[in-house]
């Protein structure tokens, strides 16, 4: 993968950071089937929906409600390459378990934008057609959380819920962060997390 060319293609002259993810993990992506995504810093909602073209039913002018993570860091992260979203009939708040106790985090609202965008950089349509997913990191006010998914005319759709919700049409995504800020040789060698994995070495902490 053409990590400088995957990062102009979809964000111009927006400088990356240095990828966090080893050449080996990158490798590998696709025998897991899984995105290598890159999210940078300071781009809001709107500006990212702007530049991927991204038609959607939310007003993210006026749109204060939705929170997200990390805002202010530069991200590299791997994601399914399924185009559909995980543990369809799943509530959102047991696929968070889920997923923390495999040391894996949920999407959030810019994440998303980008998983979208690369996803159809790759395949040539977005996911999730007429599956919502459940956005588990950051939330929509105080307790709820955001569901989104794109409809048959690829509108990116947006509905605030309960994380306790749970249907057949509603599943989620993961996100994988590198175990690592920055590749050396002591750090090289950290053990990424993996979807369905319980080893504690993909974990970002643990106890002896």
């Amino acid at each position: 993968m053409d990590l400088e060319k995957y990062v102009k293609k979809l964000y111009g002259s927006v400088a990356a950071s240095p990828c966090p993810f080893t050449k080996e993990e990158i490798a590998e992506l696709e025998k897991t089937k899984e995105l290598l995504v890159y999210l940078p810093a300071g781009l809001s909602m709107e500006e990212l929906r702007e530049r991927f073209g991204i038609k959607t039913n939310i007003n993210f002018e006026n749109e204060k409600m939705i929170r997200n993570v990390m805002t202010n860091d530069n991200q590299w992260f791997i994601t399914s390459a399924s185009k559909t979203p995980e543990l369809i009939y799943m509530s959102g708040q047991n696929a968070l378990r889920i997923y923390e106790d495999e040391g894996l985090h949920g999407m959030d609202f810019r994440r998303y934008l980008a998983f979208a965008a690369t996803f159809k950089d790759k395949f040539g349509n977005f996911p999730d057609q007429t599956y919502w997913t459940f956005l588990l990191s950051g939330n929509y006010d105080r307790s709820g959380v955001s569901i989104v998914g794109f409809d048959r005319n690829n509108v990116l759709s947006h509905h605030a819920w309960m994380k306790g919700f749970k249907a057949k049409f509603a599943g989620s995504r993961y996100v994988v962060l590198a175990p690592r800020i920055e590749i050396t040789p002591a750090t090289q060698k950290l053990r990424r997390a993996f979807r369905g994995s319980k080893e504690i070495e993909g974990k970002e902490a643990a106890t002896d």
